[in-house]
């Protein structure tokens, strides 16, 4: 009985060729669409749980205030103290590992060089507390002693070829180094990301434990995972404890212990992620639905041709409950084919759609039990969703009724199917109207005036220089025609992280503040604007050159930082002032920058000139762009001829800021347009409904002199009020998400009316046309075919 209704089945959607086509066609976008975005989302929300501990692993967030600070600092670095005390002091941690990471190393192994980005410093219970997967060497002892290195599979073939790594000996920052371990590349979904791991002790960091100043990254192992609050609580009480006197001042630490599963997605660790993650899930159930929702329509308006088949089968003694497993068989024909093909057709895209997102994922990210699981409930959900209404629809029909081709149980049902293509597009016009806004405010971002000039200046990674290097290179770019001016610092402007505290003009309290040491000629080469005091000159440069107790330093403040300093740009120029030990004066007031992302308000920053160590340098590229570049590693070659240049530019580091926006934005261009797409497709397929049913008042319209004009109207007018309901709805509601959206932002762009406007156009134009095709079609027939059976 069932081969019966597969061969029945086959032969109709067969017979029905366009029915069949924009349904299968329909179905596969939408499943195609799925299960990337369905990967994409499972890849994020699988970080860091590939360790066996990770329920029991916390990372600890810091904040911390001054009573002149107007709000706290939130960082994601901790003291060096914060995880050897954790350890020793509170019976729910069972270990701790602390994570220090270098920006650029220079390896020597035999006569090979190489240069690596990815170096961190870890205490020895990293490989105990995550599960990294050891290919040579022992996990429990592999970095308890000084200058012992463990190296990725990758990064042991590149220095050694296919000769065993364990025991060797490699050569950083002139010191020798121990192969301890190899171990398996980190998978893509680790939050923890390495090519050589350094043991800690290698470093005077893991000396002495302090508290005043933040660049580690701390792990914390629980005992157990209920016991996370305790621990939280009693770690902060014991540094209230410890700091009663600072407390008491109006100094405040906090710290939060953050479940490792849960990390990845917070908003310290990747600002919204979390939301672009809901969205891009919403888009991938959605665009999966209205694909259903197309096949329901296709196949209700097909079976106005179908009501004498109907009869003739319920004559010859065919029950409801056949009909319906009929039905629902076709459909299911439908969407196993869509299942099938849209998932070859996913993995086919991975590499483009991976080359979109900038990520590495593949179907991989699924467990493959789940996987399975999920095609079936994926197939069985969208069969009975697609082919569930028109089964029921159609089985109750009455033989009369069906024999004499009268669809009054389809007209019984318009009120549905009004509703879905009002669904629909709404849905659609939300989409349209989130992806305009978001290219207009990442358009804004791109285009800001963020207080410096950042086009066509090289960042140099310089981190391996010495600081008489630096000034022999700097000179050496500047002999360059294609170089105008060359700079220095600690970081890049779009990335100052130093956390400090500064006293003016003998303040009893000091106020916190992000600086950075800089070179003289910084402000000029950025195109920063001064708006009180002058800028920083060669006898600055020789003030801090001196031995320390003679240095005096001289301080940039922004606009920001004197303002909840309590002065005047002009009265602050010439106050004392004390950085951390470091005292000087203020030698000039800029005009605000952005040193962050324009998520965050611009916060009070100082700028001070000091030579001790520098691991950026920034030259500003004239005329051709390639040419500058060229001439920079040239200068680089000769300097360091053994060693890669890694640079970057910083308008790109700027843009770097908003990965997770730009991503968002990107798969929203092309899933919204694959919606709307899909959404035409159904409001095509009612289209075809409606002509059907009103064949013969076409035909008797035409017979009597209606133009062609005038039929299309009458086809088209009700969809287009339909769209008009549609817009009302998805106006407010797209409204309410992006102004949320745009909240995320300090600075954004103005309420955007317009594109509410230019959307609503657009959905209407894409309405028309596709309205038109089938509306033109029905009034150009031959009214002759339409009335002959009357």
């Amino acid at each position: 009985m069932f081969k019966n209704y597969i061969k029945i089945a086959w032969r109709n959607l067969r017979k029905n060729k366009m029915t069949t086509t924009l349904s299968l066609f329909g179905l596969i976008l939408g499943v195609t669409c799925f299960m990337l975005l369905g990967t994409y989302i499972l890849n994020e929300f699988r970080y860091d749980r590939f360790n066996e501990k990770a329920d029991r692993i916390v990372f600890v967030n810091y904040s911390y205030k001054s009573p002149s600070d107007v709000e706290a600092t939130h960082t994601r670095n901790t003291p060096t103290a914060v995880a050897p005390v954790a350890k020793r002091e509170f019976y729910e941690v069972e270990d701790a590992v602390r994570i220090y990471r270098y920006d650029r190393r220079e390896v020597e192994v035999g006569n090979s060089h190489f240069t690596e980005a990815n170096m961190l410093l870890a205490d020895p219970a990293i490989f105990t507390i995550f599960s990294f997967d050891f290919i040579n060497g022992n996990p429990v002892t592999a970095l308890d002693k000084p200058n012992t290195i463990v190296i990725t599979q990758h990064t042991a073939k590149k220095y050694f070829k296919d000769q065993p790594a364990l025991g060797k000996s490699i050569v950083i920052d002139d010191k020798v180094w121990e192969v301890t371990g190899v171990v398996k590349d980190n998978p893509p979904y680790s939050s923890l990301q390495f090519d050589l791991a350094g043991s800690y002790l290698s470093s005077k960091r893991s000396e002495r434990e302090i508290w005043n100043s933040a660049n580690d990254h701390s792990y914390l192992l629980l005992k157990s995972p209920d016991q996370r609050a305790q621990a939280e609580q009693k770690f902060n009480a014991y540094v209230q404890n410890q700091f009663q006197d600072d407390f008491k001042g109006g100094y405040t630490m906090h710290f939060d212990f953050v479940p490792l599963t849960e990390d990845h997605l917070s908003s310290a660790a990747s600002g919204n992620l979390k939301t672009y993650l809901f969205i891009l899930g919403a888009i991938a159930v959605l665009l999966l639905t209205i694909a259903a929702i197309n096949f329901t329509n296709l196949m209700t308006a097909k079976s106005v041709e179908r009501l004498q088949e109907i009869g003739v089968r319920k004559v010859m003694g065919a029950s409801r409950k056949s009909l319906i497993i009929q039905f629902l068989t076709e459909a299911a024909i439908i969407t196993l084919l869509a299942v099938c093909t849209g998932t070859l057709i996913a993995i086919g895209l991975m590499p483009a759609f991976n080359k979109l997102t900038n990520l590495n994922i593949s179907l991989t990210s699924w467990n493959g039990t789940y996987f399975a699981l999920s095609l079936v409930l994926l197939f069985v959900t969208t069969a009975l969703l697609a082919g569930g209404w028109p089964a029921l629809v159609l089985s109750r029909f009455k033989p009369v009724n069906a024999l004499k081709n009268k669809a009054t149980s389809l007209t019984n049902t318009t009120g549905l199917r009004k509703f879905l293509v009002v669904f629909q597009f709404t849905v659609s016009i939300i989409f349209i109207i989130g992806t305009l806004v978001a290219k207009k405010q990442l358009n804004f971002i791109s285009n800001a005036d963020t207080g410096l000039n950042r086009s066509n200046v090289v960042v140099v990674d310089a981190s391996s220089m010495g600081q008489n290097t630096v000034e022999s290179f700097k000179k050496k770019l500047l002999a360059s025609q294609y170089i105008s001016s060359v700079t220095a610092s600690s970081d890049t402007p779009v990335d100052i992280k130093g956390g400090y505290s500064i006293k003016v003009n003998g303040q009893e309290s000091g106020m916190s503040i992000t600086a950075a040491p800089v070179d003289k000629d910084y402000i000029t080469t950025l195109g920063m604007r001064l708006i009180a005091g002058t800028n920083f000159n060669e006898s600055d440069k020789l003030q801090v050159q001196q031995p320390d107790d003679a240095r005096v330093y001289a301080f940039m403040l922004n606009k920001t930082a004197v303002d909840q300093l309590g002065f005047t740009p002009e009265e602050a120029v010439g106050k004392s002032v004390n950085l951390n030990g470091r005292k000087g004066f203020t030698k000039g007031v800029l005009q605000d920058f952005n040193f962050a992302s324009l998520h965050q308000n611009i916060a009070p920053v100082v700028l001070f000139a000091e030579y001790d160590w520098t691991a950026k340098i920034l030259a500003k590229i004239q005329g051709n762009t390639s040419q500058g570049l060229a001439a920079v590693q040239q200068v680089w070659n000769e300097f360091n001829p053994d060693s890669a240049l890694l640079y970057s530019f910083l308008d790109n580091d700027y843009q770097n800021l908003y990965k997770s926006e730009q991503r968002t934005a990107e798969i929203l261009n092309i899933f919204s347009a694959i919606t709307i797409l899909v959404s035409c497709l159904g409001l095509f397929g009612l289209s075809v409904f409606m002509a059907a049913q009103r064949k013969k008042e076409i035909g008797i319209r035409k017979v009597l002199g209606a133009s062609v004009a005038q039929i299309t109207y009458l086809l088209s007018v009700n969809f287009l009020k339909l769209i008009g309901i549609a817009l009302c709805i998805a106006l407010p509601l797209a409204w309410y998400f992006t102004t949320n959206w745009l909240q995320g932002f300090a600075y954004k762009i103005a309420e955007p009316y317009g594109l509410y406007i230019l959307s609503g156009c657009i959905t209407i134009g894409i309405a028309m046309l596709t309205l038109s095709i089938q509306a033109i079609k029905a009034a150009i027939q031959n009214p002759v075919k339409s009335l002959r059976t009357e």
